[in-house]
């Protein structure tokens, strides 16, 4: 990685680092190649201890899985396994797709130095002070609030969960084994979240330079005063700006190549999670068994939605770009600007063609329409269930 990362990101990214879940070396480290290849050793050990933890679990004679009858058995041999798929895509993917990672931070590096240049062109001096921590957490508010904002309920839920359910062996084993793996998928998933809110930003800032543009042609248009070349002026900054849409739309490609494998097997990992706790949670009910565990699905139930609204709000940035690029005005009401008209067609046809679609290997689109999917199939499959409760007691079993 090159350039300069301010301080939010610079803290996270060294975060993920230690996780092995962020591959590249930072700006200001010594000896990037050794760097790279540590990380990347670093990446292999903890898949090789924590995968050997899941087969220790699911192996073991001790009481990691729930035994009291198969229904619960299968619950959680069904977390630690889908939980095990999602480990093995996160490090292989780590250590496999640095080439497209450093390519995304090689990427949001330059448009970052264009904006901050393009900053002090405008002010017409240099920046003296650099950006302060306030701005830099006003900036990534969305993802600080998605880090930070599920990880106090998940504490918090945990602390009053272990004040009120009775303790004993299993839930002791279980959830010391499976909470890692828990966290370590919620902060997969707001990593996810922190690329995504990165694209939004380039997006947002392409939105609003478009709209300054629109609002300078429509005052030439209405007042009919203009300066010389004005029409070419405009059309040098669109091009800027279809150059700029072009970066954006790689740092897409290459967070989709990056990502692609480990953001399936996480957002399964997450639903298979939420499905089988919605029915162990009506089935302990039923069978009146003082286990509240189940609880500890709440912070799971807001995982998936946060990853879908910071995918849905970086999807929805391209119509609103599309409707400011065509606000432009190309006749100012003294003189006409055929050429800007075709510029404006080109960028229209560039957004057409390049369109930023997040998905899951092509299987879906992760908008609003996944989660009401998701809602339907986790509660079809509860109607199933409490039809099929009666039936799946320790006799029938």
């Amino acid at each position: 990685m090159s350039g300069r990362l301010d301080h939010v990101l610079h803290f996270h990214l060294r975060v993920y680092q230690v996780l092995g879940f962020h591959g590249l070396p930072l700006p200001g480290d010594e000896r990037p190649r050794r760097t790279r290849q540590l990380l990347r050793a670093w990446s292999l050990f903890l898949l090789l201890a924590l995968s050997g933890m899941v087969t220790v679990c699911l192996t073991s004679n001790l009481d990691f899985l729930y035994r009291r009858d198969m229904f619960g058995f299968v619950n959680d041999a069904l977390k630690y396994v889908f939980s095990e798929v999602a480990l093995l895509s996160i490090y292989a993917e780590t250590m496999a797709s640095q080439r497209a990672l450093a390519r995304f931070w090689w990427l949001h590096g330059k448009l970052s130095r264009q904006q901050q240049q393009q900053q002090q062109q405008h002010l017409g001096c240099r920046l003296s002070r650099p950006v302060s921590l306030q701005s830099e957490l006003l900036q990534h508010r969305r993802y600080l609030i998605s880090l930070y904002g599920i990880l106090a309920m998940e504490i918090l839920i945990n602390i009053c969960l272990w004040q009120v359910q009775p303790s004993d062996i299993h839930l002791t084993l279980f959830w010391s084994t499976f909470e890692p793996l828990v966290f370590l998928m919620y902060l997969r998933n707001v990593q996810f979240v922190l690329h995504m809110e990165l694209l939004r930003q380039q997006l947002a800032q392409l939105e609003r330079e478009l709209c300054l543009l629109a609002e300078y042609s429509r005052f030439a248009s209405e007042t009919g005063r203009s300066f010389r070349d004005f029409g070419h002026f405009l059309r040098r900054r669109l091009l800027q700006k279809q150059c700029v849409y072009n970066d954006v739309h790689e740092m897409y490609s290459c967070f989709q190549r990056a990502f692609c494998y480990s953001i399936l097997a996480v957002l399964l990992s997450i639903y298979v999670r939420v499905a089988v706790d919605c029915y162990f949670m009506y089935y302990t009910i039923y069978i009146e068994i003082a286990n509240l565990d189940y609880s500890l699905i709440l912070p799971a139930l807001i995982e998936i939605p946060a990853f879908i609204y910071a995918s849905q709000s970086c999807m929805v940035m391209l119509p609103r770009i599309a409707h400011q690029l065509h606000n432009i005005v190309t006749d100012t009401g003294c003189c006409s600007f055929p050429e800007l008209s075709l510029q404006i067609q080109n960028f229209s046809l560039q957004i057409l063609h390049q369109p930023l679609r997040i998905n899951c290997l092509g299987i879906t689109i992760l908008d609003c329409c996944l989660l009401t999917r998701i809602a339907c199939s986790v509660g079809t499959y509860i109607i199933y269930t409490i039809q099929l409760i009666p039936k799946l007691s320790n006799q029938y079993w």
